[in-house]
Order: structure tokens, then C-alpha cells, then sequence
């Protein structure tokens, strides 16, 4: 497997982990699931990493993903003063994550056939 295809991988096990942590919750429910709340920033800061680590090659290649929204996401939700905004941890896997994962499904193969 190629380095970038395992970083690939990497973004969109993440995101559907960060998907499926929060299904069934509404905000309050989150905002009070602090668990809950590792998982998910966990997730973003691990695409982040991988967004950032891709060649430029991959970023050319797949120009329907938002390579720059999501190599920002670390950044969005770990600020200078470590504090983590989780009403923008929230917004971004309701709004965000939903088009990386099938901009990523259409791209990379199941995990078992890598």
C-alpha cells in the first residue's frame, strides 16, 4: 500500500469512527459525553495529521475533497491556549465529515482489500 493511500485510509476510518461515536446524539448529549468527546476530537486531530502529511499528487488528484478545510481541522479544534471549542468539534462532523467520507469512499478501497 502506498504511503498515501495509507494516510487516506487513516482520514476516513477516523471520520466514519467520528460519525458513528456521535449517531444517535443530539448536541446536548454531547456536549455532556465528555467520552465521547476524546473519541471525536481523537478523530479530527488524526485527519488533520493525515490531511497534512498527503503528497501534493493526492491533492491534485482528488480535487472534489476540501484538502484544505481538513488539513485546518487539527488547528480549528486544539487552539494556541489548548482548549478544545466543541460546538465547532460538533459542527464539523455534522457538516464536514458527511462529504469527506463519500469523497473518500468513491476513492479508496475497503480496508480488507488493501
Amino acid at each position: 500500500m502506498s504511503r498515501d493511500m495509507a494516510y487516506l485510509l487513516d482520514i476516513l476510518l477516523a471520520a466514519k469512527d467520528a460519525r458513528d461515536f456521535m449517531a444517535g446524539l443530539d448536541k446536548a448529549a454531547f456536549l455532556s459525553d465528555r467520552k465521547c468527546q476524546c473519541a471525536v476530537t481523537y478523530g479530527l486531530e488524526v485527519i488533520g495529521a493525515a490531511v497534512k502529511r498527503l503528497s501534493d499528487e493526492s491533492w491534485r488528484k482528488y480535487p472534489d475533497i476540501p484538502w484544505s478545510a481538513m488539513a485546518r481541522v487539527r488547528d480549528l479544534h486544539i487552539p494556541a491556549d489548548d482548549r478544545v471549542d466543541l460546538n465547532e468539534v460538533w459542527d464539523t462532523v455534522q457538516d464536514d465529515t458527511p462529504v469527506l467520507i463519500s469523497g473518500l469512499e468513491r476513492t479508496v478501497p475497503p480496508e480488507d482489500e488493501i
